[in-house]
């Protein structure tokens, strides 16, 4: 029986020691590539988490944790002012390192053990990524601070402050939702912008369309337009639309795996072939249609990119995503199944997730049949394949928008053959 009780107090402690020693290793193990001597490493970092998980084990003695945190302090303050004064070392990452190490351990102990851990792989990427966080402080830009801050004045301190409910007649237009959408836009160019910068336009924007994609193709679709107008390249954006696209069509796929468990799975076929298209096209263009050979592997600034925040395309889509939550609207109000047809080529204009989701959990609720439910989703993977074309046509380059158009035309047509051959 007293083992039994011991069980749990053993595998915090086992946890604490192992978190301790993993980010003591990462430690040891560049002071070794470097040439380095800290006095963070292995055992001080293992015993610095240990130790926290043992202050927690005596429930008499409830500010134990605090006590052994303020002594820990101590010694590490006077391990500073020696490294400073001594041995003229600059910082006091080690020293903050190990007070977040013990409180590991403390938070181990009061079961708190999904913080502890990811804490801890916080602490390692930090330690692991030093060198680069650096570089990419020292190379940032005027430009790309002041962007950094618009970004931020835009999602910390508007958004915070609208309001979360409906404030029209049909309950579709919620202005969190609506700035929501905006700040998603400027984000995803913001980050496309420091990937292509970092990366080159090789390796950072197919990686952008299917990171960006995770959260909205369309707004993809929507930031490397308007980086086409800055770098005299087409094919790469091209190949990150198209690995947006796929990454799209596999996220409804699995909606529909997840969801539509009345629906035929044959149904699945449709968004994965669509899928296996958009991404055989994109390695194609990847792979043998590199149609500015000198300009496909070059660095941003050659490419000529220019500001990181890009505030008024975000501006338009939000327009046209308020005028297509009007449109489903009134179209599911007032129409019926023709209306939940409507609102499929509306909703695939902007946001797939939307009529996916919802015809799905209306088919569950007995409001929909299978197939206003299969025909509904159908066309809003259609539209939100095709419609594509367009954003590129408004927001980006005529050359871009030929490509798009051509290689949506063909994902798209082949969709449509499976769904008619299928049903």
């Amino acid at each position: 029986m007293e083992f039994l009780l011991l069980k749990p107090v053993l595998g915090q402690l086992l946890l604490a020691t192992f978190l301790g020693a993993f980010l003591g290793l990462g430690r040891e193990h560049r002071d070794e590539l470097h040439h380095q001597h800290g006095f963070m490493g292995l055992r001080t970092m293992t015993l610095l988490a240990l130790l926290g998980a043992v202050s927690t084990l005596f429930p008499v003695f409830p500010f134990l944790p605090i006590a052994f945190f303020v002594m820990i302090g101590i010694l590490l303050a006077i391990v500073h002012a020696h490294g400073s004064f001594k041995m003229d070392r600059i910082g006091i990452t080690s020293e903050i390192t190990g007070m977040l190490t013990f409180w590991i351990g403390v938070m181990v102990g009061h079961e708190m053990q999904l913080i502890a851990i990811l804490l801890t792989l916080f602490l390692a990427f930090l330690n692991t990524f030093r060198d680069g966080l650096r570089l990419f402080a020292w190379t940032l830009t005027d430009s790309e601070w002041h962007g950094a801050l618009k970004l931020f004045l835009l999602s910390g301190a508007i958004l915070p402050f609208l309001p979360r409910v409906p404030v029209d007649p049909w309950g579709a237009l919620v202005p969190f939702n609506v700035w929501l959408i905006v700040v998603l836009i400027s984000g995803l160019g913001f980050l496309g912008y420091f990937l292509i910068k970092y990366l080159g336009t090789k390796g950072g924007v197919p990686l952008m369309g299917f990171l960006g994609a995770l959260v909205s193709s369309i707004g993809v679709t929507t930031a490397l337009s308007v980086q086409s107008k800055k770098a005299s390249v087409t094919t790469i954006f091209t190949v990150g639309i198209l690995i947006a696209t796929a990454t799209m069509q596999l996220r409804v796929a699995g909606e529909i795996f997840v969801l539509g468990q009345s629906l035929p799975k044959v149904f699945l076929l449709v968004p994965i072939i669509m899928a296996v298209i958009s991404l055989i096209l994109a390695w194609y263009l990847f792979r043998f249609e590199q149609d500015e050979p000198r300009l496909f592997h070059k660095h941003a600034k050659e490419v000529k990119l220019s500001s990181p925040f890009e505030l008024a395309p975000a501006l338009k889509f939000g327009l046209i995503f308020i005028l297509v939550l009007l449109a489903i609207a009134v179209g599911k109000t007032h129409f019926g199944d023709t209306g939940v047809y409507v609102a499929a080529v509306f909703s695939g204009l902007i946001d797939i997730d939307a009529i996916v989701i919802s015809s799905l959990e209306s088919l569950r609720r007995g409001d929909l049949s299978v197939s206003t439910t299969t025909t509904a989703i159908f066309i809003a993977l259609i539209v939100n394949t095709f419609v594509k074309v367009l954003y590129v046509w408004v927001l980006g380059t005529r050359k871009l928008a030929g490509q798009v158009f051509k290689y949506m035309t063909v994902s798209s047509l082949i969709g449509v053959g499976f769904y008619f051959l299928l049903f």
